[in-house]
């Protein structure tokens, strides 16, 4: 059985970061789909973040879990995504907020907060694929 793309998102947390972003948690929730969707599709959860491992110079892992993985990720790789799913500046921002949120709801109290961009640079940023 697949695991719902949504799995690893509080829907209390999508209508919150819905609503500072002007839109709607179905709007936000069908972009979250649309997105995990794609990593499913091509070429893969664990495939890509095995990928990522092996061509980024930091590990992008925060945490892997069973159901997920939380990532910290250059900042270049959500524009890619955007494009690839032809997604307006605004809807990005949600998608990047949305995310940004639940690393840190989901992120133990000692991980260290540098590695979800929390250190003042954009040089990263939060990211989390749902494990089919």
């Amino acid at each position: 059985m697949t695991r719902d793309p949504l799995d690893g998102f509080d829907p209390d947390l999508v209508s919150s970061v819905a609503a500072d972003s002007e839109t709607t948690p179905d709007v936000l929730s069908e972009l979250l789909v649309r997105h995990q969707q794609s990593v499913r599709d091509l070429p893969g959860v664990d495939d890509i973040v095995y990928e990522w491992r092996k061509a980024l110079a930091e590990n992008p892992v925060v945490e892997r879990r069973d159901d997920r993985f939380l990532l910290s990720v250059p900042s270049h790789v959500w524009p890619e995504f955007a494009s690839a799913l032809s997604l307006s500046d605004d809807e990005l921002a949600a998608l990047r907020a949305v995310h940004a949120q639940q690393m840190r709801a989901d992120v133990s109290e000692d991980a260290d907060m540098d590695a979800l961009g929390d250190d003042g640079t954009e040089d990263d940023d939060p990211m989390i694929l749902v494990r089919p």
